[in-house]
């Protein structure tokens, strides 16, 4: 990595988590003069960071930006041994992550983007990703059946909830790959992947994860009535560095577990989708009655039969 001095001191700054970080020895620690570390603190101060000063103190920031830091992110990320990459704007983080896994990027390899221009969804759908979201993929080599990737997205699903529960967000996990607040949804999830006829097995699986943190004054009119953000329903502001580790940890540790299955019992606590009844994606209606080990959704029709279903989505109809 390069050095760039202003991310070396916003990381510096970041990292002391509401502590006075001296100039002298910011100086010290990246080899410049004092009056460098004066002007950079100037230059962020201008990107709207909020830094004061105190004489024989130093440099404090008052409040973390939302912005990416690589260098943050990898104190965030350090014990996961996790290889991230970021980009200010990507056409779509799944693609760039399926292009790596096909050129064996390991397990844990991390595309972090600030906006994508042509983000993806399911069934071929386009995935709105305005600047200020969290767009997320994560490669991930689990010996695995093709059944198995239904469980990985459940899973998740759940790692996400959890993660945002450290930010005070409850929110719930509409089956399979979506997470609402109030009704609306904050949070798509898309599952990829490649998969090894000959032995049955899932060479890869690529997670696309995308959260809506901040209202947007472009959102399309026909998505306004069905989706929304965090902040517009909680006032919370969440730093995407912040949030992103935290989903990454607690997806590596659910992933760990995944053949216990623990995490069902989250994925089924928080559901919005179980007690309703629900239309599936070829017209079938019915109650969702519950989840099975492979996270699949077991609907009861008006004819008293039993169907399950492990693909899909369902639409809420009460």
């Amino acid at each position: 990595m390069h050095f760039n001095l202003k991310e070396n001191i916003l990381a510096a700054l970041m990292l002391a988590e509401n502590q006075y970080c001296s100039g002298r020895q910011l100086a010290e620690q990246f080899g410049v003069s004092r009056t460098a570390i004066w002007k950079v603190i100037d230059q962020l101060k201008e990107q709207g960071c909020f830094i004061d000063a105190a004489t024989n103190k130093g440099y404090i920031l008052r409040e973390i930006p939302d912005i990416y830091s690589q260098l943050y992110m990898e104190e965030l990320t350090k014990d996961l041994d996790a290889n991230i990459y970021y980009y200010d704007e990507i056409d779509s983080t799944n693609r760039l992550a399926k292009e790596l896994a096909g050129k064996n990027a390991p397990s844990g390899t991390v595309i972090l983007a600030g906006k994508q221009t042509n983000g993806r969804g399911r069934l071929g759908k386009t995935f709105h990703s305005p600047e200020g979201g969290l767009y997320m993929s994560v490669i991930i080599r689990l010996n695995s059946s093709l059944t198995a990737m239904m469980r990985i997205t459940a899973c998740t699903a759940v790692a996400v909830h959890e993660a945002l529960q450290e930010f005070g967000v409850t929110a719930k996990i509409k089956w399979v790959n979506d997470l609402f607040l109030h009704q609306k949804k904050i949070c798509g999830i898309l599952s990829e992947g490649s998969f090894h006829a000959e032995l049955l097995k899932m060479e890869y699986s690529v997670i696309g994860i995308g959260i809506n943190l901040h209202p947007d004054e472009h959102l399309p009119e026909e998505l306004k009535p069905l989706v929304t953000d965090i902040e517009t329903e909680t006032g919370k502001k969440i730093n995407r560095c912040q949030l992103a580790a935290a989903i990454l940890h607690h997806l590596k540790h659910d992933l760990l577990n995944i053949s216990q299955k623990t995490y069902l019992n989250t994925y089924t606590a928080y559901s919005c989708t179980l007690g309703h009844r629900v239309r599936m994606d070829n017209g079938t209606e019915g109650l969702a009655l519950r989840f099975t080990d492979e996270a699949g959704l077991i609907l009861r029709k008006d004819d008293g039969t039993e169907m399950c279903f492990t693909t899909g989505s369902a639409q809420i109809l009460n």
